[in-house]
């Protein structure tokens, strides 16, 4: 098997394998389409940490927000894994406090952020909450590469301030984990494609790897008491054209057991990476399409250092891609002739 889906698991800590991953993923989408996508955890493949390294000592946070189909903040740092530790219900990753945490009435995720802006002594704050039923109903299963739907149907708030913009949005939240205890490039995944549409009443999401030896997907339904149907998708289509910049293009209609859904201009794009807004005719989400082969690629490696915001020694180019969109070019002016 590619994957195996699993429930929830409470306790969110690093793998154990040499070269493994866990990350756990929430993201927002308002009735605009507008959003953000939050990701935390330990070896990030997209980071490329060696394949003979402890996930525990490459911790990192990523956050995007989208407003009107564009990218207006973005920040990725890999973090020293001594500025991250434990507190009740989550962990402190640098200046952050992520509490992931099963509750009474389902699950709830509280993160109160606080990130560094590359080329400015301003930082980036903020709280996203979310709110929303314990995911039930599958059958525990294990494997090499485990994906553990958490809370959908949820409802998920954000406030946050960055480069003199108050931002705030509200709409259904969605939260996930995935965990590895194998390298990303051993896993035998040559493509994955993944998404989630906020129906009215539910949470319709896909998981589909393509290996050597064929391909295999899910189809999950989450009803808003959190209760998951599972099946396997048994027919998929594609068509149309997204990306292909860096050569790695996807498609913009999906069509899977009978559903169709519409994926929107991308937000994201590199060579392994893709980043799109789906939509059906009643509901709204987020997707992505990933080739693990390619994220080491050699010639990616430095462009992908261009985006991390590291302990140190980061790229000369970081603001440039880093922290609001609104004033890049300034801050990498002044990354240039001022002391760092």
């Amino acid at each position: 098997m590619l994957m195996s889906i699993t429930s929830p698991r409470v306790e969110h800590a690093p793998a154990t394998g040499s070269g493994g991953f866990s990350w756990r993923y929430l993201d927002l989408v308002d009735d605009r389409g507008d959003g953000l996508v939050l990701i935390w955890g330990w070896g990030l493949p997209f980071l490329c940490p060696p394949v003979t390294a402890s996930p525990v000592d490459h911790p990192s946070i990523n956050l995007a927000v989208y407003r009107d189909g564009r990218a207006m903040f973005y920040h990725l740092e890999a973090l020293d894994p001594g500025r991250v530790s434990r507190c009740p219900g989550g962990w402190r990753f640098g200046d952050n406090l992520l509490q992931s945490r099963r509750t009474a009435d389902g699950w709830a995720v509280d993160a109160e952020l606080d990130l560094p802006v590359a080329g400015s002594h301003a930082r980036a704050r903020g709280e996203i909450r979310l709110r929303g039923p314990a995911v039930n109903g599958i059958d525990a299963r294990g494997g090499p590469h485990v994906w553990a739907p958490i809370s959908m149907v949820a409802e998920a708030t954000a406030h946050l301030n960055f480069g003199g913009e108050d931002v705030r949005f509200s709409g259904r939240g969605y939260h996930d984990e995935n965990v590895g205890e194998r390298p990303m490039p051993a896993l035998g995944i040559r493509e994955w494609a993944w998404g989630r549409v906020a129906e009215p009443d539910s949470e319709v999401l896909h998981y589909r790897c393509e290996g050597e030896s064929g391909a295999e997907g899910l189809e999950v339904v989450i009803d808003d008491g959190g209760r998951a149907t599972v099946r396997p998708i048994e027919i998929w289509s594609e068509s149309g054209r997204l990306g292909g910049t860096y050569g790695f293009a996807g498609f913009d209609r999906l069509a899977f057991n009978g559903r169709v859904i519409q994926a929107g201009p991308l937000v994201d794009e590199s060579a392994f990476y893709l980043r799109f807004p789906l939509s059906t005719t009643t509901g709204r989400g987020w997707g992505e399409r990933v080739r693990p082969g390619a994220i080491a690629a050699w010639w990616m490696r430095p462009l992908v250092r261009m985006c991390v915001t590291t302990p140190n020694r980061p790229s000369a180019l970081l603001p440039l891609f880093s922290g609001p969109a609104a004033d890049r070019l300034s801050r990498t002016l002044s990354w240039w002739t001022g002391p760092r």
